[in-house]
């Protein structure tokens, strides 16, 4: 490996021998949930990372990757865990292993080191998507071919996750001023790949902080935070998405910077664990420092601004919230959304069942993994038709699209909202 990952798996023996083999985290597990799979639960992949760590089977080994590879990363095993084992540390320092000796395929190092991060090719397909939404290809492609037992069922998984109206592209402003009495600044993440498919998110989040009295820079030169790469094993290029982030963020004028992507949100406040035992770990804690959710922020700052609104639905609303895994467990914001919205006169907020499960989304999951992801999307379906909410709540752009994809199979009138879009729709008609 090369010499930056020496550094970074220096303490990769200690990680694994966290885990005591318990079995805790097993009922939290969604791979294990749905294939009942000793070796798709955390307790059974940590068991092939140590045999490859100890030489007992090769990083090539096909069962070894195959089970490496279906995991979601989602977290859910470490708020289980009594032992504080790092398993998202430990899945991304595989798969980055797995690339060192398996030379991954072109195309797919294309998408994590090319592709991802790149504004210019990010606004390319969008237009190329924006196309196909319009003539409406999208859903007679999948209405009239079953790709999915296709060599294309990838290509066709992500054909499904498309919003039935994909956003026309725009270019951000550097600063939405506000036009309050002005608090302060903040730095807020437009996203490499959110703000082209769920912009309004974004919209709603400016609009609000404007509201509150904030300006907000959209801070064009982070293309990404690095999350995507980082999951799927491309560490080089994450740390360098990482690095240019941290370095933008040092030289704003802001006091905060804000996310409402749970898994970019996650990602940033645990840059330093990339950075571990290198020169750049105090940076990266200081950046630490600045980061909040959205969700968080407005909890944390204006929890009675936002309630002395008085703000409401006209009539009786009830919202079932689905927490993302990244916000839930990554970076342990549990109740923040459901709060905020429960400020909304007559709101009835209630979190879903199994609401720390996974809903298959996952970043790029449910394009590269389709069946284990449709088969956890259906969970959710049946628990949102038992429940049945007037809105799906949410606060992250990947759950959101692969919630919509559900319930708009189902034909569903159940519409999914980011909390952030609730919240804003709220005070823009008080």
């Amino acid at each position: 490996m090369a010499e930056l990952d020496k550094v970074q798996f220096a303490d990769r023996t200690q990680l694994l021998q966290a885990c005591i083999h318990c079995g805790l985290c097993l009922e939290q597990c969604p791979t294990y949930l749905v294939s009942g799979e000793e070796m798709s639960s955390p307790r059974g992949r940590i068991h092939l990372m140590k045999a490859v760590e100890d030489g007992s089977i090769d990083p090539q080994d096909e069962i070894f990757q195959k089970h490496e590879a279906s995991c979601l990363v989602c977290r859910s095993c470490e708020t289980a865990c009594p032992s504080g084992v790092q398993f998202g540390v430990l899945m991304e320092q595989t798969r980055e292993i797995i690339n060192e000796q398996t030379k991954p395929h072109w195309f797919r190092k294309f998408i994590y080191t090319k592709l991802i991060g790149s504004r210019s090719i990010a606004v390319m397909m969008q237009f190329m998507l924006l196309l196909f939404s319009k003539a409406r290809f999208v859903r007679l492609l999948t209405e009239t071919f079953d790709l999915k037992k296709s060599p294309l069922k990838r290509f066709a998984a992500s054909l499904e996750l498309l919003p039935e109206n994909v956003p026309f592209p725009s270019k951000r402003l550097l600063i939405y001023r506000t036009q309050q009495a002005r608090r302060g600044s903040v730095g807020m993440l437009i996203g490499c790949i959110g703000d082209q498919f769920s912009s309004s998110v974004n919209d709603a989040t400016i609009n609000v902080l404007n509201r509150l009295g904030y300006d907000v820079h959209t801070i064009p030169q982070i293309s990404c935070c690095g999350a995507l790469a980082s999951h799927s094993g491309f560490g080089d290029h994450a740390r360098e998405l990482a690095l240019s982030a941290i370095s933008a963020i040092e030289s704003a004028d802001i006091e905060y910077f804000i996310t409402n992507i749970a898994g970019c949100g996650a990602m940033m406040k645990d840059y330093e664990k990339l950075f571990s035992g290198t020169p750049d770990l105090s940076r990266a804690q200081r950046v630490r420092g600045k980061m909040r959710d959205i969700s968080e922020f407005l909890l944390e700052f204006h929890h009675d601004d936002i309630r002395n609104l008085n703000i409401r639905f006209e009539e009786k609303t009830s919202i079932g919230y689905h927490a993302p895994c990244h916000l839930y467990h990554g970076q342990q914001i549990t109740d923040a959304p459901r709060e905020l919205l429960s400020l909304i006169k007559n709101a009835e907020v209630f979190a879903l069942e199994e609401n720390t499960i996974c809903c298959g989304s996952a970043g790029t999951y449910n394009i590269e993994h389709p069946e284990m992801a449709d088969a956890l999307l259906d969970r959710k379906m049946e628990i949102i038709k038992t429940q049945n909410p007037n809105v799906v709540a949410t606060a992250n752009a990947g759950c959101l699209m692969q919630l919509q994809k559900g319930l708009r199979q189902q034909n569903s009138e159940v519409k999914v909202r980011h909390a952030i879009e609730i919240l804003q729709e709220s005070m823009s008609r008080k």
